[in-house]
């Protein structure tokens, strides 16, 4: 399952794992072109092979509606791709007054992971879609709610960074069972979530977007962790061009570790009650 899979890359993950032999299922936003992209690979490798689960991640009742409905279908999930991310223009706020960027890259794919647990089997794999930002990041006292003034680019590091320390907790806590939990970077990518200004886009257009990866490029290493042998085993690690990474202890060891995921587990056991 692969969740952004009309995005930029999650087409090319889609793609790539449909023609490696998987039964894909594609998630999406209610709205959107999510349908007919669905509808086209049908048309190619026929229905028995994709599935689309409609999802909205800015919203932990629709996580839960969609959780729900995957397990009453489902007896297993072999690789869960966590691709799904934003990075938004203006503060926003979920409904429960979390600033959107920890919700949506963050708190929601976490909270649906952690829903759908008791069909991931053993050697499942759970792939988690990180950035180069999240060495950037800092989790502020009033994480995961919005600061008074708004900065895209700190709200994104913000909400990678607190994506790969809930996965190292993840990868270690469902180690035993042999569920393997990684993250992927993949790069700074060309695709429509990279958006600088109205006014200065025609020229990033010409400069900026034909010298940095395309789509492709961005989607191997979340393939790579998806499909080949050598990472069965491997867990709490994050990926980068299909090679490991060693994480700087600052954030391997980060000292709002603790906070981040407490926040993170009581908004999986009472979330219906917040």
């Amino acid at each position: 399952m692969i969740t952004g899979a009309n995005g930029g890359m999650g087409r090319v993950i889609c793609q790539q794992l449909l023609l490696s032999g998987y039964r894909v299922i594609l998630s999406c936003r209610p709205h959107g072109n999510g349908p007919g992209f669905c509808q086209s690979l049908i048309c190619t490798y026929g229905r028995e092979r994709v599935d689309l689960l409609e999802m909205d991640l800015s919203s932990f009742d629709s996580v839960r509606k969609a959780a729900g409905l995957l397990m009453e279908k489902e007896k297993r999930i072999d690789v869960l791709i966590n691709n799904a991310g934003m990075l938004g223009w203006k503060a926003e706020v979920s409904e429960k007054a979390y600033e959107m960027h920890n919700t949506v890259n963050c708190l929601a794919p976490m909270l649906f992971t952690w829903l759908v647990k008791p069909i991931l089997t053993e050697e499942s794999r759970v792939v988690n879609t990180v950035s180069v930002m999240l060495r950037f990041g800092k989790i502020p006292d009033f994480f995961p709610y919005p600061p008074e003034k708004f900065n895209r680019f700190e709200r994104y590091s913000c909400s990678k960074l607190a994506l790969t320390l809930i996965s190292l907790r993840l990868a270690e806590l469902w180690k035993e069972e042999k569920i393997w939990v990684n993250m992927a970077d993949p790069g700074i990518v060309n695709t429509p979530i990279i958006k600088l200004h109205k006014w200065i886009d025609p020229l990033t257009d010409v400069l900026f977007r034909p010298v940095i990866r395309q789509a492709p490029r961005g989607a191997s290493t979340a393939v790579f962790l998806a499909m080949d042998p050598s990472v069965n085993g491997k867990t709490g690690t994050l990926f980068r061009d299909c090679k490991p990474l060693r994480l700087p202890a600052r954030i391997s060891a980060h000292t709002d570790a603790d906070r981040v995921w407490s926040f993170f587990i009581t908004l999986c056991t009472y979330g219906n009650q917040q």
